[in-house]
């Protein structure tokens, strides 16, 4: 390491230490968060879990959070076989339930005053929560390790260690969060310059009740100007190799499964997208959500519905996506009634004179909060690639019916033609289908995959049938259906 202040870049190397240990010392009692007891058993066990060479990933964690962090365990840590990592958490529940895992885990502090609810971005919960992260890369530091600090909602697609160890020339290096480094995916050194830069962030935190990402850009300003004549002190990484959510799924257009590879891609951030909900939906859509908690995906014994959201009626393409979602109201009281799970169709944008991508393919989120979404329906609906996902079981993706399409005069006026390879059902009443009819003609199917061609216009002009005993569904409905852009702002 060569990057030291300036008074003591000249100093001999025992001298150097000398100075750096002074540094620690004086750091430490203004402004760690562990005692001298508790830091020697930070120690212990940063010193079990690191490198032989003393680097190690942390990663925060909370209750909240369980099933984020389990998926960055089993995508990034499990998958490349990386042993030097360590989750640290505030609350000791969390970290049973690791250890229970045989996951590495430590409680750095216990924070009774937060929350164990998913927090928003910039929220003061959110702060409050984040404003832990300085401290104990601070305190890694202190005891000489170098750290990789990831955020858990990060996948890995190769090892990154190897790449930072041989491309990183400087004391920190981050990723590119658009225009500023990314306090969720930081390399750090334990220099002097890193040192003083984690302290200057406490102290920016404490002082104007920041959030750490801004502390950071921040911390880094300032000490920039001091330190002016290091030219090596930070280095941003190739955001070729390592790229924020804004990059990686929105200017890269990856959408779902079939999106362009990125061979290069070494990390992606799951980040500028607000609520975990959002973050995890995307994450499935692109088969980089592996977490099967509650037989989410081995079930054997649940039951689906599919059906796709196929071309409609010229006249009617400029309300396509408000019918879009209005059927997908209505496969949702069908998955009800039936006691099956909706897969989700995939969405187009409306045709407009004015968009370049008119029809074009998005995900849900680009239309509705998946926040309030999950709340009504979150055991109630898959991702449009769940049956893709290598632990669907077999006997799940082989037992799917032929299409069967519901004719009523709706219907047929929305598509404007009548499809094709398709079992026909026509309802006794050709305005719109019973629930009794649902009931007989497909309550007793025993496949494990409804197969519609498309489920549009099933009760006329309504959503769902109009009665009383609808109104709790109407409800629920409501709720769920909450309208946002992309980022869920």
């Amino acid at each position: 390491m060569t990057t030291y202040n300036t008074h003591i870049d000249n100093l001999k190397a025992k001298e150097v230490g000398t100075a750096i240990d002074t540094v620690v010392k004086t750091i430490h009692s203004r402004v760690s968060s562990l005692s001298g007891l508790e830091l020697k058993e930070y120690n212990d066990s940063l010193t079990v879990h690191a490198s032989s060479d003393k680097v190690i990933i942390l990663s925060f964690v909370d209750m909240s959070f369980l099933d984020m962090a389990l998926n960055f365990y089993e995508t990034s840590i499990v998958k490349f076989n990386i042993d030097n990592y360590l989750f640290l958490t505030n609350d000791a529940t969390t970290c049973q339930m690791f250890r229970f895992k045989m996951i590495n885990c430590y409680v750095y502090a216990q924070h009774k005053d937060t929350t164990n609810e998913a927090t928003i971005y910039n929220s003061i919960e959110f702060n409050k929560k984040m404003a832990i992260r300085p401290y104990f890369i601070l305190d890694a530091l202190i005891c000489g390790f170098t750290v990789l600090h990831c955020d858990v909602d990060v996948v890995f697609f190769r090892n990154p260690l190897t790449d930072l160890k041989s491309s990183v020339t400087s004391d920190v290096a981050c990723l590119l969060d658009i225009e500023q480094c990314n306090a969720g995916f930081v390399y750090i050194k334990p220099t002097i310059f890193a040192l003083d830069l984690y302290t200057t962030i406490i102290k920016t935190i404490h002082v104007f009740q920041l959030d750490d990402q801004t502390a950071l850009k921040r911390a880094l300003d300032s000490l920039t100007k001091i330190y002016q004549s290091h030219v090596h002190l930070h280095q941003i990484l190739d955001d070729n190799k390592y790229q924020c959510g804004v990059k990686y799924f929105q200017i890269g257009e990856r959408y779902f499964i079939e999106s362009s590879p990125c061979p290069r891609c070494i990390v992606v951030h799951n980040n500028w997208i607000v609520t975990k909900e959002a973050k995890r939906y995307r994450f499935r859509e692109l088969l980089l959500w592996s977490y099967d908690n509650n037989g989410y995906y081995s079930n054997t014994s649940t039951k689906y519905i599919i059906y796709s959201n196929p071309p409609i009626s010229s006249s009617l393409q400029k309300d396509s996506i408000s019918l879009e979602l209005n059927t997908l109201k209505t496969v949702l009281y069908i998955g009800h009634v039936l006691k099956r799970v909706v897969i989700l169709p995939r969405f187009h944008l409306a045709k407009s004179s004015n968009s370049k991508r008119q029809s074009a393919e998005r995900p849900l989120n680009n239309w509705l909060k998946m926040a309030d979404f999950d709340g009504q329906f979150f055991e109630k609906y898959r991702e449009n690639c769940f049956l893709r996902h290598p632990k669907v079981p077999e006997m799940i993706k082989n037992d799917i019916t032929s299409p069967f399409w519901i004719k009523t005069e709706q219907s047929m006026a929305i598509l404007g033609y009548h499809p094709p390879g398709v079992s026909v059902i026509t309802p006794h009443d050709k305005k719109m289908i019973s629930k009794r009819e649902l009931e007989e003609l497909f309550g007793s199917q025993r496949s494990s995959v409804l197969n519609f061609h498309s489920l549009y216009g099933l009760f006329g002009t309504d959503v769902i049938p109009k009665s009383a005993e609808m109104l709790p569904f109407n409800r629920k409905l409501k709720l769920a259906f909450k309208y946002t852009h992309y980022n869920q702002l």
